[in-house]
């Protein structure tokens, strides 16, 4: 970033005073971040973006700055997740804004509603090899809902609101405003700003279902022998959880959480319906309501078997778009989830609608209690093995996690033990990196979560992979006080063993890092709690101390590396290596 800086003090001009007609394009950056009630700014140092550095103290904005701009959009993504409103980061021109892709992507499939305020070279040097030449408005189309390339001084400010309110209208999702220099730091008459692009608030511009389509929901899930309530990242965005925990309980009808809107019906609740033990009720229910839910590949796009075929789909979306796009929604409305709801919910209140929960409950209740049973007696097989199993470390941390921490995964292995044994208690409990599913995300996240829910525990479960590319955010969190608890899950290994990839044996060297890295002692030479786990009666005790480290902690657990995700293997206790 040395070219970068000399870049900058070049182009650099005195900043306009408090309340001066002429400023520059940073001082519009900030006064829109502040409308906007931006908290924090998740950046990295950069010539091309100063003068929006320099704006943000005035504003009360406190500037988090990172290790990599990837970390910077994974912050920012997971504090969105988190709050329900937008994450916002700023990065430099060029490799700044290309480092920062893979975060905006994970945020684009995510549908969160993440602002990207990135610097550009100057618009008099396109296609001449400007120094850190990139065109961040085209590498993130593909993913984005907005992106706008600034051309003219006169618009900075309309452009940065349009970001915000295209990153909050449904669905959410990423927003991209860059900003060549020779705009940004132009200083003019403030006068000279286009109006327009306010941002209104979520609540203030809902609406409600057709009322006729409303009713015929209702008839249908009045009529259903086994109803099935589904609600996704939508019913998040909405703050519908109150809603659908009513209707539910008025219907007698089980509830199946994903995404964003895992826990918005509490997973310990009696007609939660968990992922893990899904099928037979996905598959069987004769009635769905899917509120702001998307039948992507994880829901294996709302085919059969894993989806009833059969059933008749009542849909909620406020956006059309979304409304009948994998399944043949019989009932479509569109409409804010919440208000939907809440039309549901009185409507079936004015006609005394009550129903019993039956044999459909009773085998919710009965599938619940076996999968509970045999996950425990299996975890009971393997309780004492050295080294670790991932079961053991998994029951373990839940025992002794608080009821509202927030659980951030960032390991393949472990991702598949915990989505057994985990129930989400609220919505925004869970954060991941969806359907792109990199590595390297945990830390970064585990950051915007903590500021987003400050005094809550927050975990990051990561294997060493993805330890090894982002594990140096920790430096970040020990600069700004954040207690992240890093449980490391250390094989060893990146990818499966060669067993799984029989085309490889042979071939190629194996995919395996140095064998039990002392990570503890590499984090606790700068500051952070470390823990060395090698036998199960260690776990606890060293959850225990990192719990109360009060400062970011690195549990570094020497794992079985010939155990890997739970489902891979064929059963509750997979059997599969793959990357930690």
């Amino acid at each position: 970033m040395d070219g970068t800086r000399k870049m900058g003090e070049s182009l650099a001009k005195p900043a306009a005073a408090p309340g001066a007609a002429r400023v520059d394009g940073g001082a519009l950056v900030g006064q829109v971040l502040a409308e906007q009630q931006v908290r924090y700014l998740f950046t990295v140092n950069g010539g091309h973006i100063w003068p929006i550095l320099s704006h943000l103290r005035e504003h009360g904005i406190q500037m988090i700055h990172m290790r990599h701009e990837q970390s910077c959009a994974y912050a920012a993504d997971a504090y969105a997740r988190t709050t329900g409103r937008p994450g916002v980061l700023s990065v430099t021109a060029g490799c700044g804004l290309t480092n920062a892709v893979t975060g905006l992507c994970v945020a684009g499939l995510t549908g969160s509603p993440v602002v990207c305020l990135a610097g550009q070279h100057p618009t008099t040097e396109d296609q001449l090899g400007s120094f850190q030449e990139a065109y961040g408005a085209d590498i993130c189309r593909t993913f984005s809902k907005f992106t706008k390339r600034v051309l003219d001084w006169s618009t900075i400010a309309v452009d940065v609101r349009l970001a915000f309110r295209e990153a909050m209208t449904p669905p959410p999702g990423p927003a991209l405003v860059e900003i060549p220099t020779n705009i940004l730091y132009h200083h003019d008459d403030a006068a000279k700003q286009h109006r327009g692009a306010r941002v209104y608030a979520p609540a203030e511009l809902r609406s409600a279902g057709d009322p006729a389509a409303v009713e015929r929901a209702l008839e249908a899930l009045a009529r259903a022998e086994r109803p099935l309530i589904v609600a996704g990242d939508g019913l998040f965005w909405s703050d519908a959880a109150a809603e659908l925990g009513e209707l539910a309980r008025r219907l007698a009808a089980p509830v199946y959480t994903r995404r964003a809107g895992q826990g918005a019906l509490s997973e310990d609740d009696p007609l939660a319906v968990r992922g893990a033990w899904k099928k037979p009720f996905t598959g069987r229910a004769d009635v769905i309501l899917a509120v702001g839910f998307k039948f992507w590949s994880g829901e294996h796009f709302g085919q059969p078997p894993t989806w009833n075929g059969e059933a008749t789909y009542i849909q909620v979306d406020a956006a059309p778009a979304r409304v009948g796009w994998h399944v043949p929604a019989e009932v479509p409305i569109v409409g804010d989830p919440k208000l939907v709801l809440r039309q549901l919910c009185d409507l079936a209140a004015t006609r005394r609608i009550a129903r019993q929960g039956g044999a459909w409950l009773a085998e919710v209740a009965r599938v619940r209690a076996q999968f509970e049973q045999a996950l425990r007696a299996q975890e009971a097989e393997v309780h004492e093995r050295v080294p670790i199993h991932p079961a053991r470390l998994t029951r373990d941390l839940l025992e002794l996690m608080d009821g509202d921490a927030t659980l951030v995964i960032d390991s393949f292995t472990l991702s598949g033990w915990l989505s057994q044994w985990f129930g989400a208690r609220f919505p925004g409990q869970i954060v991941d990196a969806g359907p792109l599913a990199p590595v390297g995300h945990g830390i970064g996240m585990g950051i915007g979560v903590q500021l987003a829910r400050p005094g809550k525990q927050v975990i990051v479960v990561i294997g060493d992979g993805g330890f090894g590319i982002g594990g140096m955010e920790l430096e970040t969190a020990l600069k700004h006080r954040l207690p992240l608890v890093t449980l490391l899950w250390n094989n060893s290994s990146w990818g499966p063993g060669f067993e799984e990839m029989p085309m490889l044996r042979g071939r190629v060297d194996p995919f395996d890092m140095l064998p039990e890295l002392r990570y503890d002692r590499m984090f606790e030479a700068i500051g952070c709690h470390g823990e060395h786990v090698t036998r199960p009666e260690e776990i606890r005790p060293a959850l225990e101390r990192a719990f109360a480290a009060g400062k970011p902690s690195v549990i570094n657990v020497i794992g079985d590396p010939r155990v890997g995700h739970a489902r891979l293997g064929g059963n509750l206790l997979g059997s599969t290596k793959v990357e930690g």
